[in-house]
C-alpha cells in the first residue's frame, strides 16, 4: 500500500464524505441556503477535524487493532507513530483555524460561539481515543453525539447568522420551527444508527478488546445482552422513523418520508437478525457483526439522502 493511499485509510475519507455530504445537505436542502465561503470553511473545518479524531483514534487503538484487524494496521507499520501524532495536530489545528475564520466571517466578535463548540468536539475525540473508549457506554455515546453534531451544526450556525437582524428572526419565526423539528429529526436518525453501530462494532471487535481489558458493552454484559440492546434501540428507531414519516408527509415532503421510513425499516430487518444470535452461537460471529455494520451504514446514507427532497 502506498502511503497517499495509507493516509486517506487512516482518516477514513469515505466518513469524512458523508459528514461533509450531510452538512451540505442541512444547509442546502432543508434550510434551503445559497453556498458561502464562511460555511465551506465550516464545513471543512469539520472535516479535518473528524479527520484528525480517526488519526489519534488509531493511535491510541494500535494494540487492540493488531488483534481484531492485523492486516489493517497502519499506525507503526506504514507510518511511525510520531508522524501520525504530527498528521493529528496539523489536521485539528487546521481544523479550529478553518472554523475560527468561518465563526469570525459569520459572527462577529461574537465569533466564540462556534469557534468553542469546534474546540470542544476536538476535545471530545481526544478523549474519547485516549481514556472514555475503554469506558462502559460513555465512548458509544460520544461517538454518537458527535456524528449528530454535524447535522445540528449547520442550523445553528444559520440561526445565529441571522441573530444581527431581529426583525428577520421575527420574519422566518415560523422557518426556524419547522427546519428545527426536521433537523432535530435527522439528529435523532443519525445518533441512533450510529449508537447502533457503535455496540455492533464492539461486538465485532470483542476479542481484541477483551485482551486490552476495554469495558466496552459486550465485553463487561456480554454479547447476548449487547445483542439485545442493539434490538432494542433498533426498535426505537423504527419507531422514530414511523413518526418522522407521518411529520414530513404532512408538510408535503413525500419522498423524503418514505425513504427516512425506508432506512429505518431496512435497518430493523437487519439487526432483526440479533434474534438468531441469541438462540444460535453461530449467529455470534465477527463476520455476522461485520455484515451488521455494513447495513447500518446502508441505511444512514439513505437517511440522509433523503434530505435531497426536502425543498
Amino acid at each position: 500500500m502506498n502511503k497517499i493511499g495509507a493516509f486517506f485509510r487512516l482518516v477514513r475519507w469515505p466518513n469524512l464524505l458523508i459528514t461533509a455530504l450531510t452538512m451540505s445537505l442541512v444547509y442546502h436542502c432543508v434550510l434551503m441556503q445559497t453556498s458561502t465561503l464562511a460555511f465551506t470553511l465550516l464545513v471543512i473545518a469539520m472535516i479535518l477535524i473528524v479527520a484528525g479524531g480517526y488519526v489519534i483514534n488509531d493511535i491510541f487503538d494500535k494494540d487492540i487493532d493488531a488483534v481484531n484487524k492485523p492486516e489493517k494496521v497502519i499506525v507503526g507499520k506504514i507510518f511511525s507513530e510520531k508522524q501520525c501524532g504530527v498528521f493529528y495536530w496539523a489536521l485539528t489545528i487546521m481544523g479550529l483555524g478553518c472554523g475560527l475564520m468561518a465563526s469570525i466571517m459569520v459572527l462577529g466578535k461574537n465569533f466564540y460561539t462556534i469557534f468553542a463548540s469546534l474546540l470542544l468536539l476536538a476535545c471530545f475525540l481526544y478523549s474519547y481515543s485516549s481514556r472514555y473508549k475503554k469506558k462502559l457506554i460513555v465512548g458509544n455515546v460520544i461517538v454518537s453525539l458527535s456524528v449528530a453534531f454535524a447535522v445540528f451544526l449547520p442550523w445553528v450556525f444559520q440561526i445565529l447568522s441571522m441573530l444581527v437582524n431581529k426583525e428577520m428572526l421575527l420574519e422566518h419565526r415560523e422557518w426556524m420551527h419547522v427546519t428545527l423539528h426536521i433537523v432535530l429529526i435527522y439528529v435523532a436518525f443519525a445518533f441512533l444508527v450510529t449508537l447502533i453501530r457503535e455496540i455492533v462494532k464492539d461486538m465485532e471487535d470483542v476479542e481484541g478488546d477483551m485482551r486490552l481489558n476495554c469495558r466496552t458493552i459486550p465485553v463487561a454484559w456480554g454479547l447476548k445482552t449487547a445483542q439485545i440492546i442493539v434490538l432494542v434501540l433498533s426498535l426505537l428507531t423504527f419507531i422514530m422513523s414511523i413518526y418522522a414519516k407521518e411529520y414530513l408527509y404532512d408538510y408535503g415532503y413525500n419522498i423524503a418520508s418514505y425513504m427516512l421510513n425506508g432506512a429505518g425499516i431496512f435497518m430493523f430487518a437487519m439487526m432483526f437478525g440479533n434474534v438468531f444470535g441469541l438462540l444460535d452461537a453461530s449467529f455470534r460471529t465477527s463476520k455476522q457483526f461485520r455484515m451488521q455494520s455494513i447495513a447500518l451504514k446502508i441505511s444512514m446514507i439513505i437517511g440522509i439522502l433523503s434530505m435531497l427532497f426536502i425543498r
